[in-house]
């Protein structure tokens, strides 16, 4: 059973839309139950009992400069419950991706890792290019010129490794199937989860799941947006 989510919220609207993403949809297969938190002494009570929980907190909630708690996830009573969901999602284990993009930082430059950014947080659900173009402040074709100028993939590409990631790690996180993880995140069709995997990594789900997972797909983002070595790297291999 995975761990219980966390969240502190003083309104019962946000209350009711916490519960409905936990207890339905395609959510709460990879979630535990919620515990909902009346005071960040309280949250950060809950978050020593349980370390791995996701933390969401209602971001009308009085914020304590004391709480370690202050980094989870903020969201509002007035959000749907899709951006809700996506929240959830974004809570857990959130220190994983903020490793991987620093893992793309020394390997590569600080665009690539911005548009990297930009990928992982799109992930949880389906993100066209225009969408994470129009995030980075580009349009299309623009972001397109820019991935092609860096020597980095298609944004197309970067979008299906970031949710390829996220589904994998969202797996092993719950330890549920990758399918099931990934109707969380929007491939409602297996089979389309599957030509994706196919398409961007040349292999099915279940053989990247055998290789590592998450942290296969990993190393295949720092691999694939490493900066090519200079003349100088050239020199000093020789």
């Amino acid at each position: 059973m995975p761990p219980p989510l966390l969240a502190l919220t003083g309104s019962q609207e946000l209350r009711r839309k916490i519960q409905i993403v936990v207890d339905a949809g395609t959510i709460s297969p990879i979630m535990g139950s919620v515990v909902f938190a009346r005071s960040w002494s309280e949250l950060d009570e809950l978050w020593t009992r349980h370390p791995a929980s996701p933390r969401v907190v209602d971001a009308s909630f009085p914020e304590d400069s004391l709480s370690p708690s202050t980094t989870a996830i903020q969201i509002g009573a007035g959000d749907p419950l899709g951006v809700v969901g996506r929240a959830v999602l974004g809570a857990i284990d959130p220190e994983r991706p903020r490793r991987l993009l620093a893992r793309v930082r020394d390997h590569s430059t600080a665009e690539v890792c911005r548009i990297m950014d930009h990928v992982l947080a799109r992930s949880f659900g389906p993100c066209r290019v225009p969408e994470l173009a129009a995030s980075l402040q580009l349009s299309h074709w623009a972001l397109l010129r820019r991935c092609a100028a860096l020597g980095i993939p298609t944004p197309r590409k970067l979008t299906d490794l970031g949710r390829i990631y996220t589904v994998e790690r969202l797996a092993e996180w719950s330890e549920r199937p990758s399918t099931v993880a990934a109707a969380a995140v929007g491939f409602l069709d297996p089979a389309n989860y599957r030509r994706t995997v196919r398409r961007a990594l040349g292999e099915p789900p279940t053989v990247v799941r055998r290789m590592g997972g998450a942290a296969h797909v990993a190393r295949v983002v720092v691999r694939t947006l490493a900066a090519p070595p200079t003349s100088s790297d050239e020199t000093v291999k020789n």
